[in-house]
């Protein structure tokens, strides 16, 4: 078994278990904020939506990458050890960042905000070498490494947007830009980095889970288009500031979603593997970040809910479709970490599905009652939504041990 878990995997999975560790944690820091009293939304929060974000989603993607760059542009790493390596330096990182925000040490906060960056970059050469190289290849595989080539610029630009940030909390340089910087460094995060890769990949990946795939390329290049140039829009609108080029990029973004929406609704009608939660999460997740992209227009508008778009958009789209794909993807690693590469053991054989769907409607109810606390500045509620939220990473959990099980006793046949 320790040789099995040391050896080189298609995807790290200590990386995918250090960043389910940031989503215990994650739920841990919430309880903890909405406890305080008076309850106000500062450095701690901060913290807790680093960890989510660079701890648990970027962690995640990035390991997951691993695999999907080689695979999705039929070429082979250069410098996979590197990038590899770079992630051990990123997690690092982003420990030290979070534990920065939490503590409010401002000083702090560019020397780990550095770290995290020169780990990302340390990943992003290798990565982009890799990327260009399929350029001069098959049109198919060259359209997805620009594809995913734009998102890790975005990713870049959000790590270089962060440090400026810290280096303004730390009192280093004029933070009269702050207004708008903060948000445009979401933006870049959210709009340009996370959520057109997880539409990317998304293109891909949904067939194992669904077992049909989306109809229509063209719709997806199409999606693509509008979210890019909507957070041109925003960024621009942001900057200048011209409020209604921020509109029309909002509307862009809208534009791109309720289309992936309406491709995700067609492709869960048409599905045929039986396995049901991963798919759900899915659809859970389409929904919520329509609702999430609503709300933040409504900030737009003047109504105090950005800290509930951002909840909202961060765990109920960005969260479920990361569960969605670690009860597929996740339990397929687990399978091959325990029974071999060339294990096929699909992940209805591992997991149980009454803790399958336990996870998920905690997760719905944490998703529910957070986004509500705070729109209605309901504390309480919030906590009960951090609750149900450490509820579903337990059942999650036991879950996968119960998967783990599972693989070792086929192992043992």
């Amino acid at each position: 078994m320790t040789t099995a878990w040391m050896r080189r995997h298609w995807i790290p999975p200590w990386a995918l278990g250090l960043g389910q560790l940031a989503h215990v944690l994650s739920w841990v820091m919430l309880l903890a904020i909405a406890a305080q009293r008076p309850f106000a939304l500062g450095f701690a929060a901060l913290g807790w939506l680093h960890v989510v974000v660079l701890g648990w989603f970027t962690l995640t993607a990035l390991a997951v990458l691993v695999h999907v760059i080689p695979t999705f542009t039929d070429l082979s790493w250069r410098g996979e050890g590197v990038a590899r390596a770079a992630l051990v330096v990123y997690a690092a990182g982003v420990a030290a960042l979070v534990t920065a925000f939490w503590i409010g040490s401002v000083g702090a906060l560019p020397w780990a905000g550095t770290v995290v960056a020169v780990g990302l970059v340390a990943y992003l050469v290798p990565a982009t070498t890799t990327l260009i190289a399929a350029f001069g290849g098959p049109r198919r595989e060259a359209a997805i490494a620009r594809a995913l080539l734009i998102t890790l610029t975005s990713l870049l630009v959000t790590a270089l947007l962060g440090i400026a940030l810290t280096l303004a909390l730390g009192g280093r340089v004029s933070g009269t830009w702050l207004a708008y910087a903060a948000p445009i460094h979401g933006s870049f995060g959210i709009i340009g980095w996370l959520t057109p890769l997880i539409m990317g990949v998304s293109t891909r990946t949904v067939r194992p889970i669904t077992g049909v795939g989306f109809r229509l390329p063209a719709t997806h290049m199409a999606i693509g288009a509008l979210e890019l140039f909507g957070l041109l829009g925003i960024v621009a609108g942001l900057a200048l500031p011209l409020p209604p080029v921020t509109w029309a990029g909002a509307i862009a973004v809208l534009g791109g979603a309720l289309l992936y929406a309406g491709d995700v609704a067609d492709v869960l009608r048409r599905a045929t593997v039986t396995h049901r939660p991963p798919q759900a999460f899915v659809g859970a997740a389409a929904v919520w970040l329509v609702v999430g992209l609503v709300l933040a227009m409504d900030e737009l508008i003047g109504a105090p809910w950005g800290a509930a778009a951002v909840y909202v958009l961060v765990i109920g789209w960005l969260g479920q479709m990361v569960n969605a794909h670690l009860h597929h993807i996740g339990v397929r690693l687990l399978a091959t970490v325990v029974l071999g590469d060339d294990d096929e053991t699909e992940p209805s054989a591992l997991l149980t599905a009454p803790l399958s769907w336990t996870t998920f409607v905690l997760f719905q109810v944490a998703v529910a009652a957070g986004g509500a606390a705070l729109v209605l500045g309901m504390p309480g509620l919030l906590a009960g939504a951090a609750g149900a939220g450490l509820a579903s990473c337990c059942a999650m959990a036991g879950n996968f041990g119960h998967a783990a099980a599972r693989a070792n006793a086929l192992a043992s046949k």
